[in-house]
């Protein structure tokens, strides 16, 4: 804890912490107790003033949910999220720890303004990014679907909702394709030009978005025993020529090798313990600032560094 307290009075510019509600507190690590070391480490300077201090935890810094336990999949549950995601008879997470990755977002996203806040009045702040917060935040189109009692969104497992043909169809050879039609110019496109079937645009079960969601099953075995005469690749050339949205349905060695990061040239290899491997560029493009891509040090490699910088022998 001192040598932490030490790091945090010589180099704290931005102090982040995911402790429950209080604990950073108990430990003399609260907002208050990190701006007064720093403002007692430094008299006359008011470092402690301007630190900007973020706490990331599942329900926030009060409220009768503070204490309560938080993982990614509950906060999946309590903020609705599991209730629209998956199929009509079982609901489904989402494959990623995307309660977690939302949090660390918005509590990416609130540093940087405080950054630029304190640039303009030379103060810091405390932030609070709670999980659920920003989990909701993301949630708008299915809350407010259902706003003041409506009917939810029901689940469609890879489907659109409400919206159809949008979603994944099978192929000759097992493959599956994404596509989505947005409006009836595209749905006319789809029936007459990539499935030859005119008939479909005239028939009162397809005439438009509501009707053809209603009736989804049996579009569906007519698209897919179209498709079912082409390859996945064949069926994405016809939809590409016709105009329609589409996409394939990549597996993770797909995504290793896709041909648009390969020609945005998204990959670079970074030396571990354990060799090369290959990582991703963060999103965004800078011509003129390469983003760092530095070799992943092993667990403590750096201590003595650290602590010789404080002034403190191993």
């Amino acid at each position: 804890m001192d040598i932490l307290k030490k790091v945090i009075t010589k180099k704290a510019d931005v102090f982040v912490q995911n402790l429950r509600p209080g604990d950073a507190a108990k430990m003399g690590l609260g907002y208050e107790n990190v701006k007064k070391l720093m403002n007692e480490a430094y008299p006359g300077e008011n470092r402690g003033d301007k630190l900007i201090y973020a706490s990331i935890s599942g329900y926030g810094n009060q409220g009768p949910y503070t204490h309560k336990k938080a993982y990614d999949l509950l906060i999946q549950a309590e903020a609705g999220l599991l209730n629209i995601t998956g199929t009509e008879e079982q609901m489904a997470k989402v494959g990623c720890s995307i309660a977690d990755i939302s949090a660390g977002m918005y509590a990416y996203s609130c540093i940087m303004a405080a950054v630029l806040q304190r640039q303009k009045t030379g103060k810091g702040c405390e932030i609070d990014v709670s999980m659920l917060e920003s989990l909701v935040e993301w949630m708008n189109f299915p809350l407010y679907y259902a706003y003041e009692g409506q009917p939810r969104v029901k689940r469609a497992g890879a489907s659109h909702a409400s919206i159809y043909p949008y979603g994944p169809f099978g192929t000759g050879g097992n493959g599956k394709v994404m596509l989505g039609v947005q409006n009836e110019r595209e749905w006319k496109t789809l029936a007459t030009k990539v499935l030859k079937r005119e008939d479909l645009t005239t028939n009162p079960k397809f005439q438009d978005t509501a009707s053809r969601s209603e009736n989804r099953d049996e579009l569906e075995a007519i698209i897919t025993g179209i498709f079912q005469e082409h390859s996945a690749d064949e069926v994405t050339q016809l939809l590409e020529e016709a105009g329609i949205a589409n996409a394939k349905v990549n597996d993770m060695q797909d995504v290793w090798d896709h041909p648009q990061l390969q020609a945005r040239n998204r990959l670079r290899e970074v030396d571990s313990e354990v060799g090369k491997i290959k990582a991703f560029l963060p999103p965004g493009f800078s011509a003129d600032v390469e983003a760092r891509m530095e070799r992943i040090p092993k667990i403590g490699e750096d201590n003595e560094t650290i602590l010789r910088e404080l002034g403190i022998e191993s």
